[in-house]
């Protein structure tokens, strides 16, 4: 009985412990269907910069990605490389409320 009255104490009190703690969004974005070789690309509005190496585009009709942190601003865009423009592009931004 006192190990499953230790176990319960523990266990209440490590699921306090996040309580009311947030994690970072994961997107998922729905990507239009385009035929031909096309790149994501991730623009980071805050830092003025790509936010990593541009992927291949698996023309899986989404594209998962967990957003780096709250409050900014991200535009994910298709480049289509054969093309040479933006077949695609859209603005994401997170924003915690109280």
């Amino acid at each position: 009985m006192k190990k499953y009255i230790l176990a319960l104490f523990l266990l209440t009190v490590g699921l306090n412990a996040f309580s009311g703690e947030v994690g970072l969004p994961c997107e998922v974005l729905a990507l239009p269907e385009i035929e031909g070789d096309c790149l994501v690309c991730i623009w980071d509005e805050a830092s003025g910069s790509w936010l990593q190496d541009f992927e291949q585009y698996d023309h899986a009709g989404v594209f998962d990605f967990e957003v780096p942190a709250w409050g900014q601003w991200y535009w994910v865009g298709l480049w289509d490389m054969a093309a040479g423009e933006y077949v695609f592009g859209k603005w994401i931004g997170h924003f915690q409320v109280d």
